[in-house]
């Protein structure tokens, strides 16, 4: 159960972070709030990509089949986006976002590609 620890733990810390009002209230995380909208959105890209690659790392780690654990990663990663995205409409100053979503799926993608680049090139080693 410890190989699930790291996403684990990560889809925690964006659970956190996006239950943050950003209706310039809150003085947790203020420098969040100062970051240009564009940059906070861009934030999903890697989140998104590094918990692919987490969980990709944790199936593996579980003995997972190449091609199942690409399917359960991708299962995970977009539905937590998804239910992070609906989670985000009821906090203050937040919203819910097709292009976050999206953003969020690019992140999936190319965490997942990093994942199998380096998976690859540790095999030919």
């Amino acid at each position: 159960m410890k190989i699930y620890l790291p996403p684990l733990m990560l889809m925690g810390l964006i659970f956190i972070s996006s239950s943050i009002p950003m209706d310039g209230e809150s003085e947790h995380l203020k420098f969040l709030m100062e970051l240009k909208p564009t940059v906070q959105n861009l934030l999903h890209i890697p989140l998104f990509g590094l918990l692919a690659y987490l969980w990709l790392n944790a199936l593996t780690k579980n003995g997972c089949p190449a091609k199942k654990k690409l399917i359960i990663t991708i299962i995970i990663t977009v539905s937590y986006g998804l239910l992070d995205e609906f989670h985000q409409s009821f906090i203050p100053g937040r919203y819910a976002s097709l292009s976050d979503m999206l953003l969020n799926i690019i992140g999936i993608i190319t965490g997942a590609v990093i994942y199998l680049q380096m998976k690859k090139v540790r095999s030919k080693e």
